[in-house]
């Protein structure tokens, strides 16, 4: 009789038409970000105008907008420190990652909590900035 129900139920959560997305998307969620997000479009113009500093999130980055700096979530301190010679916290940053937003926003706001002001997310990540006609490069891995 367990095995009956167990079969129906899951035969009617499968059959359900309004399932929620598998990614944290604000469009369905309101998400608590720590930082602002800023879509493609204004983000290709901060890069444009050269005034943002890009900072690439992704673990496993080969591809990546031209000049962004690498902080990543796992090797943060270290990341951070190789880039203390060119990263101030006056500096205004735009963060980006893969489009899942949880590590860009751990990343902001660890920056944030560094005393970095003026910090971003990129909406979409790096494809979004991609559909977005943005520049990218590939990073070739030093051994």
């Amino acid at each position: 009789l367990t095995g009956v129900a167990a079969i129906a139920t899951a035969g009617a959560w499968g059959l359900r038409s309004d399932r929620l997305p598998l990614r944290a998307d604000p469009a369905y969620y309101e998400l608590e970000l720590a930082a602002p997000l800023v879509d493609p479009a204004a983000a290709l113009v901060l890069y444009d105008e050269g005034n943002h500093l890009f900072v690439d999130t992704r673990p496993d980055a080969v591809t990546t907008i031209p000049g962004a700096f690498r902080v990543r979530e796992g090797t943060f301190d270290d990341d951070l420190l190789a880039n203390f010679d060119f990263l101030t916290p006056s500096d205004p940053l735009v963060v980006f990652g893969d489009g899942s937003l949880a590590a860009a926003s751990n990343v902001a706001g660890r920056l944030m909590d560094r005393g970095y002001a003026d910090v971003v997310i990129l909406a979409g990540g790096l494809e979004a900035w991609r559909r977005q006609g943005g520049p990218l490069i590939t990073r070739e891995e030093q051994p």
